[in-house]
């Protein structure tokens, strides 16, 4: 009977042992302590995320759980949950010296295996989906007046395409005759942006690196980071002065063995945009809002991250910053995607067109409190906690205020 006690407690105490809990820190740079937005945060294809726009992450787990956290251009470091603190460091892969290098690197035939393998990798696993977390939030100087989040499905292999939403949330300040604000329709399409070939695929961008004829669009040069298995080549594509089309402004970081993209930062310039505006007029003592869509020149700065935990080159982030002065203030809209396959998300999304509009799609649906309660996905900053409070305890969500 002692036995069978001891027996029964131990199985008793199997779920306390292997409950999970929730584990923040910041992740920065070993020798300035810069914070290190984007980086990857790996427990299981269960739980997983990424570090925000200030480098804070917060993830849910076992505490004897082994995280997994990487930065390309650092060293990937291994260390449990229960032993995280407030700070991880990374430590910065060498940049080796060209002229010292036994065998140079022969640029044009790297830039042209990588080419090869990223369309390879494109054919074979086109049709593979993923489903993303998205977050979006509107500011006009530093007042942050819309928030939307949504869980949306697309194509990832290589680059995002046909994105198609499951659910979403979003709330905003609606405008009044003092302020006038310009909402983006569907921001994340831009998401979509940084598609990095031509092969078989019509988009927005004129120009992009890994195309043939490169060399005419751009001034290439390139950084030798780290060593051995480690060693990545950093290719900067900067567009020649005279470049007038849409055209990618990046850096790739290429694992050097694998010829596979491990991430791309940098911006799109002379790029056109699509703005809806909200006016709101006074007719006939009433107010009436006019919405208006116009036509304006924005740069974007973006950084993607790639992943192969699936055994395939994918997007695993895309973060998109994008700057505007309009009325007198500066419009600043941010966006974070990021992929959570390895949460249980079922059905087939509503594809929302160009021409459409998000935040109908996302009304239509309906807000589901219960389903939103516990899925942040990627820890908010400071101010998106804030805003995110504010429109909960108001209860705003799927409307305008």
């Amino acid at each position: 009977m002692k036995h069978l006690l001891i027996v029964i407690l131990s199985l008793l105490s199997l779920p306390l042992m292997a409950q999970h809990e929730m584990f923040e820190a910041t992740v920065v740079d070993a020798q300035t302590y810069e914070p290190l937005p984007f980086a990857s945060v790996y427990a299981s294809q269960k739980s997983s995320t990424i570090s925000n726009a200030v480098g804070v992450f917060s993830i849910k787990c076992s505490p004897a759980a082994v995280l997994r956290i990487s930065y390309v251009g650092y060293k990937t470091i291994h260390i449990k949950a229960s032993e995280l603190g407030g700070r991880v460091v990374l430590e910065p892969l060498e940049n080796q010296l060209k002229e010292v290098i036994v065998t140079p690197i022969d640029l044009k035939d790297f830039i042209h295996k990588t080419t090869s393998e990223t369309r390879r990798q494109l054919r074979k696993n086109e049709k593979r989906k993923s489903s993303f977390f998205y977050r979006q939030t509107t500011f006009a100087d530093s007042t942050c007046f819309e928030l939307m989040e949504a869980f949306l499905q697309a194509k990832s292999a290589v680059f995002l395409r046909d994105l198609a939403l499951l659910k979403g949330r979003f709330a905003g300040i609606q405008p009044d005759s003092v302020h006038r604000y310009s909402f983006w329709t569907n921001f994340f399409i831009v998401s979509e942006l940084p598609m990095l070939t031509r092969y078989g695929y019509h988009d927005n961008i004129d120009v992009k690196p890994l195309v043939r004829n490169y060399r005419d669009f751009y001034d290439v040069g390139y950084d030798i980071i780290g060593d051995g298995d480690d060693r990545i080549i950093a290719i900067q594509f900067t567009p020649k002065s005279r470049m007038l089309e849409s055209i990618l402004a990046v850096t790739l970081y290429v694992n050097a063995h694998t010829h596979l993209l491990q991430k791309m930062e940098g911006e799109v310039r002379n790029v056109n945009v699509v703005h809806k505006e909200y006016v709101v007029e006074e007719v006939d003592t009433g107010k009436v809002i006019r919405k208006i869509e116009t036509n304006q020149a924005s740069t974007f700065r973006l950084t993607v991250n790639m992943t192969e935990e699936r055994g395939f080159l994918e997007v695993q982030s895309v973060y998109v910053d994008q700057q505007f002065m309009r009325y007198g203030k500066c419009i600043n809209t941010r966006s974070i995607m990021f992929n959570v396959d390895g949460m249980e998300l079922t059905g087939e999304g509503r594809k929302i067109w160009n021409y459409g509009d998000l935040h109908d799609y996302v009304r239509e649906q309906g807000y589901d409190q219960q389903f939103w309660h516990n899925n942040e996905m990627v820890r908010r900053t400071p101010v998106e906690q804030q805003v995110m409070e504010l429109f909960e305890n108001q209860n705003l969500f799927g409307m305008f205020e």
